[in-house]
């Protein structure tokens, strides 16, 4: 192989980096984790509310057998819990007190929605999904801060929503809490480029088909007919179709982006209606 083809494969490489994914036993989380171990990340930790079933690290080491797969068990949406998080990255990965930081690349995944018109939203809802969306995404940032590598390659990915961009039905508290994190995405990109070298972007996705989506519509697959028809691509996401875009802004291909709100929508929000071009006759 050329040394010049080398250079450009190795833009398409994790070797050497350590991550860490907030939620990611299922879904987007667990499709990130996996896509992130097939780039030849050195290190990936992820977390989960609920106990490891470890046959899960198991299966994730067919994707590389020589990274160091980790789980914590912690709630991000609570103080205590972004500590441990913390902790256990200290732990896996070095504590960066060698002022080269030991953190390659925070992906923060976790998110919740508890789907309910504005009236019928109750306070305890309210601040669940505002604790959980926006304040564990906002206090992990100040917390790996400092254990963030200093030569330029790490990086934030933060996964929003489309609801975050435009009203999708999806109710207001939810939509509230992904439009600060688009705008806290921005707003971080600007402080941290150049004072701590970290590129700080999200990826807004719609409906995404995800073992939670198939078990909720399971007895009434139909009504995500609507969802397909007003999609232009006319079917919903894979949790794969969501989790490449967010490895692509830690690949050091992805170098000089930064700030930016990436649609993973199918098209979505840049349709105002679905008009005759593009809804297909059935």
């Amino acid at each position: 192989m050329s040394n010049l083809k080398s250079q450009i494969l190795d833009r398409w490489n994790l070797k050497g980096r350590n991550y860490v994914v907030t939620g990611g036993t299922n879904g987007i989380g667990l499709a990130t984790v996996k896509a992130l171990l097939s780039h030849n990340a050195a290190g990936v930790l992820f977390c989960s509310r609920s106990e490891l079933d470890m046959d899960l690290i198991t299966s994730l080491k067919q994707f590389s057998s020589s990274a160091k797969i980790v789980h914590a068990q912690c709630d991000v949406s609570t103080e205590v819990g972004r500590g441990k998080l913390l902790q256990e990255a200290k732990a896996a990965f070095g504590d960066g007190s060698n002022s080269n930081g030991c953190v390659h690349g925070l992906i923060n995944n976790v998110g919740v929605n508890v789907r309910k018109p504005i009236l019928e939203q109750t306070p305890d809802e309210y601040h669940t999904m505002m604790k959980t969306n926006m304040d564990a995404v906002y206090f992990l940032c100040r917390l790996f801060a400092d254990v963030f590598v200093t030569d330029g390659t790490a990086t934030i990915v933060n996964v929003s929503s489309a609801a975050g961009v435009q009203s999708s039905g999806t109710g207001a508290a939810y939509g509230m809490s992904k439009a600060a994190l688009n705008h806290l995405t921005k707003i971080l990109a600007c402080e941290w480029a150049a004072s701590r070298k970290v590129r700080v972007n999200a990826v807004t996705p719609w409906m995404t088909m995800t073992p939670m989506l198939e078990e909720a519509i399971k007895k009434n697959p139909s009504q995500l007919d609507k969802v397909n028809a007003w999609t232009p691509m006319h079917r919903l996401a894979s949790a794969e179709e969501v989790a490449d875009p967010i490895v692509f802004l830690c690949l050091p291909a992805s170098s000089y982006i930064t700030g930016q709100i990436l649609g993973v929508d199918g098209g979505l929000t840049a349709q105002g209606f679905d008009g005759p071009c593009v809804t297909i006759d059935t």
